[in-house]
């Protein structure tokens, strides 16, 4: 693409020259120790673009010069004064004498180019380092799913992703003597976050990554970068899974709470508004059965008074019934029996009480000749026939003519009959 479009595409998706010169000072702590061993020593840069690593390597102190093949990218690497040519990856390292570069570096070269050219890419680049010397391949994560899946193939250029896996083992197969993984460019945010979404799961990993293979060399050469490649960068699916799937344990845990602990404050809170409403019920009860019974109380003793009220009416409407059940005139004799039957009994019961009345009533109706007709009139009434003719009644015959009587009148009877009985002796 010599039109200008590929420069302008970068410009306006990969980001501004100054963004990405600061995102690749990442790699200064490996390189840095480069240059103690070789000073301005010459280092190439493969897809060399807009030339943001060549300044960076100018400025650590290398001799760095870059190859491209985009016209438009090489003429703004002329005009910032560094060295370019245009020229292939592999063309270029062939050229290279062994053993020439202290560094060999290709950003967002490998994705570009086929899968055979990538793996004679790094054989060449093992021939042309210097012992200790470092490659670096820089290339878009698939481990990042949104950039696996989609933002990968916004770039037309691009051929296919290469997993951190597969670009790191090249190196190692071809026998250089330890290789490093660095995941790069992953939002500040995402090793902040508190909670995780599945946005963060999705496009949180790091969009970029890196293989940093180093050639053999004496362990003390070696050891002058051990530190860098000790470090770890980026952050990897597995991490960010991790993490969202223990959030999600915790919440889910935390909902498990939350219920247990709603369920047992509704539990608490319906069995206290079912005891309110228990006492309350109770105390309306008690209330109703005093008013129903202060009430009843009340009917009770209107109906007492009521009755009481009635009763004369009552006893007339009785008094009715019999006089129409029994006629006038034996109604006024069984009154009249009632009115005599009770003088007798409050009579003879006086009578039995004062012996002296009793005594002087009997003398009284001899001397009025009472005496024997009371006699007779009680023979007549409980006397026996015989062939003898008449006899005195005995006091069972007096209680058997007298048994419709009032025990007080019999009792009287009884006595008036013991008393004729002796008179009669006499």
């Amino acid at each position: 693409m010599s039109d200008g479009f590929y420069r302008a595409f970068e410009d306006k998706h990969r980001g501004t020259l100054e963004m990405i010169k600061s995102r690749q000072r990442v790699y200064l702590p490996l390189i840095q120790p480069l240059t103690a061993l070789y000073p301005h020593e010459q280092a190439i840069d493969l897809g060399c673009g807009r030339g943001e690593w060549l300044e960076l390597l100018v400025e650590a102190g290398f001799d760095a010069h870059g190859i491209d093949l985009d016209d438009g990218m090489l003429a703004e690497c002329r005009a910032r004064g560094l060295k370019v040519q245009t020229l292939d990856a592999i063309s270029a390292l062939k050229a290279l004498p062994d053993n020439s570069q202290a560094l060999v570096s290709g950003f967002h070269l490998a994705e570009h180019i086929p899968f055979e050219a990538l793996q004679e890419l790094v054989q060449q680049a093992l021939r042309v380092l210097k012992p200790a010397g470092l490659l670096i391949l820089e290339t878009p994560n698939p481990e990042n799913i949104v950039v696996g899946t989609a933002n990968f193939y916004l770039d037309p250029t691009h051929n296919r992703p290469l997993p951190p896996l597969l670009l790191s083992f090249l190196p190692e197969y071809y026998g250089f003597h330890r290789v490093k993984v660095l995941r790069l460019q992953e939002p500040v945010s995402i090793s902040q976050a508190r909670r995780f979404t599945i946005h963060d799961v999705l496009g949180g990993v790091s969009p970029d990554y890196a293989v940093v293979a180093q050639k053999a060399a004496a362990e003390d050469v070696l050891q002058s970068v051990s530190q860098a490649f000790a470090i770890e960068y980026g952050v990897t699916l597995g991490m960010v899974s991790d993490k969202y799937e223990d959030q999600l344990l915790h919440s889910i845990q935390d909902i498990d709470q939350r219920i247990i602990d709603l369920d047992r404050n509704l539990t608490l809170g319906l069995t206290q508004k079912i005891n309110e409403l228990d006492v309350k019920l109770n105390l309306t009860l008690q209330r109703v059965d005093r008013d129903l019974s202060s009430r009843l109380n009340g009917l009770e003793a209107r109906f007492t008074e009521l009755e009481a009220s009635l009763s004369p009416f009552i006893k007339i409407g009785n008094q009715i019934r019999l006089l129409r059940a029994q006629g006038l005139v034996g109604r006024t004799k069984v009154v009249t029996k009632k009115i005599l039957r009770k003088i007798a009994s409050r009579g003879a019961h006086f009578v039995t009480a004062h012996p002296q009345i009793k005594s002087f009533l009997i003398v009284l109706t001899k001397k009025l000749g009472l005496f024997d007709k009371l006699q007779a009139s009680r023979r007549q009434a409980v006397v026996v026939s015989n062939a003898n003719g008449l006899k005195s009644a005995s006091t069972a015959e007096v209680d058997q003519a007298l048994k419709d009587f009032p025990p007080a009148v019999r009792q009287a009877f009884n006595e008036l009959n013991a008393e004729i009985n002796k008179q009669e002796k006499h």
